[in-house]
C-alpha cells in the first residue's frame, strides 16, 4: 500500500470534530460496545508498528449524514482514529435522539424527522463522540426513477467520493428517498461515500430503492496509483530515557496502624512503561525501601515520595480513625445472614455480609449494624450467578448474558441523598467495610441462568468499569468483587477496583500456597484482599463414590455432591492462616444448626481472638 494512498485514508476518516462538547449531554447516556473495524498498517512501509501508534485519540462514526425511508434499517459503524489519522478499532457505545438504535449500531426509526445517531468511546479516561445525522422521509409511492448523482467519476485508490441519490416523481419532479447502496469494487457505505479500492479498473455504484424495483448506476475508474517514493533509511531506535516516575495509588485514607503497600513504575520520553528503582519517604507514618507503608497514631494527611535521581511522584495519605473508635485495633470476622437474625450479629462475629440490599432497607441495615457495634460489607446492587442472575441477565445477540444496563439502573435506585449520606457516614464512623458489586465474574456458560453469558462476557476490564460506575455515585465507599485469585483473568489487572473477596475450600489447594498467591496478586495491583472460607462445602471432598463425608477433614454433607462440611479444627487453622493476611476474614454460607455446633463455636471464638489482636487494615485500595 503507497503513503499517497495511506494519506488519502487518513483524509478520508479525518472530520471535524466540534461538535463534541455540545454532544456530552448525550453521551451520558451508556449502551453496548462493538469493534467493528480493526487497526491500519503504519503510514510507512515496511516500518515497525509501536503499540502508543495506535493509541486512538478521537472517534469516527460513519455514515456521516443518511437520508432513510420510515423503518428502514442501516448499519451505522465506528472506529478510532490516532492522532497520525490511521483508523484503529474502539469500543463504542450507541445513543440516539429518535428512533431505534442497537447495541450493534443497527438503526431504524417509525417516523419522520431529523435524528442524530451517537457514538460514544472511552479513550484513555476520557468520552470521545461523534455524531451522524439521519434524515427520515416517506416512502414515495408514484417514483418512477432514482437519479444518483454525480454521474460517472475518476479517483485514485483511497480517495473518497460522496454519492447522493434522490428519486424523480410522476409529476417530473424530484424528492429525498432512503436507498440501498453498493459497488463492485472498493466500498460505499449507508450513506453513499464511496473510497475507491486498491486496484485499477472501471467498477459501478448502485443505488437501489427500499422496495428492490428501481435502480440507478454510475461508473467509477480507479486509476494506478503513483509510483511510490523509495522508504527512508531505518533510523536506528534511540536508548529510552525516564522521564517520569509514577507512584501507585495517588491517594488512599487508611486507619492508624494500618498498612498499604504502594507501588512505582517510569515511563520514558516515548511513554513506554520500565521497571525503576526508587527511594522512598514519607512525612508521617512509616516506610520500608520495597514501598510497604504503615500509618501512625496521629490522624490528619500525609504524603509519600518515591524518587528516582532528580524525577519524583507524590500521593496523598489520608489517616482518620473511625468516630468514638479510637485508634482501631483488630480485622472484622463473621459468617452470612446475620442481619436477620433475632438480637442481633452472633457472637463472637464482628461482621457480616448479606444480600438482599433495596433502596429501601439500605439505610436501616446501616443503622443495625451501628446499633449493634460491627461492621457490613454491603451488596448494591447484588446478584449472586447462582440466585439473583435473573434481574441482571437479558438475551443479547441471541444470547442470555448480564446485562450492564439493568446493573446501572438497580446501582441508580440507591442513589438518593438520604442513602448517599448513609453509606457516607457508615464508611466514615468504620460501620461499612465496602460494597460488593458482583459475584463471581468468572462463571460463564450458554444458555444458562445460573452464569453471566458466554466466556468472554465479563473481564476485569469491564468489572473494573462496574467499580468505577459505583465509586462516582457513592465517593469513598470501596468497591470490588467476590472470585477467587486464581480463576478470574489473574494475568489481568484491577486498576479501580479496591479489594476482591479471595473465597478458599480444601479443593484449592494447600492453604498457605494460596494465601500467600492471593497476597502476591493484590500487592502486584495495589488493592486490598479479604479472604473468605465455604464452610459448608469447602471441606475434604468424597471422591471414593460414596458420599458420607465421614472421613477425615470432613463434618457432615455439604449441600452439593461430593462436597463436605469444614471441621472445626480446619476451620480454626485456615480461619487463622487467611483472615491475619487480609482485611478481614468472612465465611459463607451460614446455617445454624452448623454454626452453633459447641465444637465449631469453640473455633470461631479462637479465630476471632486472634483476628481482634490484629492491626487494623482498610478494603481500600
Amino acid at each position: 500500500m503507497t503513503y499517497t494512498f495511506k494519506l488519502a485514508r487518513r483524509l478520508a476518516v479525518s472530520r471535524n470534530l466540534t461538535m463534541l462538547p455540545v454532544l456530552l449531554v448525550i453521551a451520558a447516556c451508556n449502551g453496548d460496545a462493538t469493534a467493528p473495524e480493526g487497526p491500519t498498517e503504519s503510514p510507512t512501509t515496511g516500518s515497525e508498528v509501536h503499540t502508543h501508534d495506535l493509541t486512538p485519540v478521537a472517534v469516527q462514526v460513519s455514515p456521516h449524514r443518511v437520508t432513510l425511508e420510515t423503518n428502514q434499517l442501516i448499519q451505522f459503524r465506528a472506529h478510532g482514529r490516532t492522532s497520525a489519522g490511521d483508523s484503529v478499532a474502539a469500543s463504542v457505545a450507541w445513543n440516539t435522539s429518535g428512533g431505534t438504535v442497537l447495541p450493534d449500531g443497527r438503526f431504524s426509526a417509525a417516523a419522520i424527522g431529523t435524528y442524530s445517531v451517537v457514538g460514544v468511546s472511552r479513550i484513555r479516561g476520557k468520552q470521545q463522540v461523534d455524531t451522524s445525522f439521519v434524515t427520515v422521509v416517506r416512502r414515495s409511492t408514484n417514483l418512477v426513477a432514482i437519479e444518483v448523482s454525480p454521474t460517472s467519476v475518476t479517483l485514485t485508490p483511497g480517495v473518497p467520493q460522496t454519492f447522493t441519490a434522490v428519486g424523480r416523481l410522476m409529476d417530473g419532479s424530484v424528492a429525498p428517498i432512503g436507498v440501498n447502496w453498493g459497488a463492485t469494487g472498493g466500498s460505499v457505505d449507508g450513506g453513499g461515500t464511496y473510497v475507491a479500492g486498491d486496484t485499477a479498473g472501471t467498477y459501478r455504484v448502485t443505488a437501489t430503492n427500499t422496495s428492490g424495483t428501481l435502480a440507478d448506476t454510475v461508473q467509477v475508474t480507479i486509476s494506478a496509483p503513483p509510483t511510490p517514493p523509495p522508504p527512508p533509511a531505518p533510523v536506528p531506535p534511540a536508548e529510552p530515557v525516564l522521564a517520569k516516575v509514577i507512584l501507585k495509588p495517588a491517594s488512599v485514607t487508611l486507619a492508624p496502624g494500618a498498612k498499604k503497600q504502594f507501588a512505582t513504575y517510569g515511563l520514558t520520553t516515548t511513554s513506554d512503561s520500565v521497571a525503576v528503582t526508587v527511594e522512598f519517604n514519607v512525612t508521617g507514618g512509616t516506610v520500608t525501601s520495597a514501598g510497604l507503608f504503615t500509618a501512625g497514631a496521629t490522624a490528619g494527611t500525609f504524603r509519600i515520595i518515591a524518587s528516582a535521581g532528580t524525577l519524583a511522584d507524590t500521593s496523598a495519605i489520608t489517616v482518620t480513625s473511625p468516630l468514638g473508635s479510637g485508634t482501631p485495633v483488630g480485622l472484622p470476622f463473621g459468617s452470612a445472614a446475620q442481619l436477620g437474625k433475632a438480637g442481633g450479629i452472633l457472637s463472637p462475629f464482628t461482621m457480616t455480609a448479606d444480600g438482599g440490599y433495596t433502596p429501601g432497607n439500605i439505610i436501616s441495615r446501616i443503622g443495625t449494624a451501628r446499633a449493634g457495634g460491627y461492621k457490613i460489607m454491603i451488596e448494591m446492587p447484588g446478584g449472586s450467578h447462582s440466585n439473583e442472575t435473573s434481574a441482571l441477565l437479558s438475551v443479547i445477540d441471541g444470547v442470555l448474558q448480564f446485562d450492564e444496563g439493568k446493573w446501572r439502573a438497580i446501582v441508580d435506585q440507591f442513589n438518593t441523598p438520604e442513602i448517599r449520606q448513609a453509606i457516607a457516614d457508615g464508611v466514615r464512623d468504620g460501620v461499612i467495610i465496602g460494597d460488593v458489586i458482583m459475584d463471581e465474574p468468572q462463571v460463564t456458560g450458554v444458555g444458562d441462568g445460573n452464569t453471566w453469558g458466554p466466556p468472554g462476557t465479563m473481564t476485569k476490564l469491564r468489572v473494573d468499569g462496574l467499580c468505577k460506575y459505583m465509586k462516582d455515585r457513592f465517593p469513598g465507599l470501596p468497591a470490588g468483587p467476590y472470585h477467587q485469585h486464581n480463576t478470574f483473568e489473574p494475568d489481568k489487572s484491577y486498576r479501580i477496583c479496591d479489594f476482591i473477596v479471595d473465597g478458599y475450600n480444601h479443593k484449592r489447594g494447600d492453604v498457605n500456597k494460596f494465601r500467600d498467591a492471593g497476597v502476591a496478586l493484590a500487592q502486584r495491583d495495589a488493592h486490598s484482599i479479604m479472604f473468605s472460607m465455604n464452610i459448608l462445602n469447602g471441606g475434604v471432598q468424597d471422591l471414593d463414590g460414596v458420599w458420607d463425608c465421614t472421613g477425615p477433614g470432613q463434618a457432615g454433607k455439604g449441600n452439593h455432591e461430593p462436597n463436605c462440611r469444614m471441621t472445626a479444627d480446619s476451620m480454626r487453622v485456615w480461619g487463622k492462616t487467611l483472615g491475619k493476611a487480609g482485611c478481614g476474614m468472612y465465611m459463607w454460607t451460614y446455617n445454624a444448626e452448623f454454626v452453633n455446633a459447641p465444637e465449631n463455636m469453640e473455633a470461631f471464638r479462637d479465630v476471632a481472638a486472634t483476628l481482634s489482636a490484629q492491626p487494623y487494615k482498610s478494603c481500600s485500595r
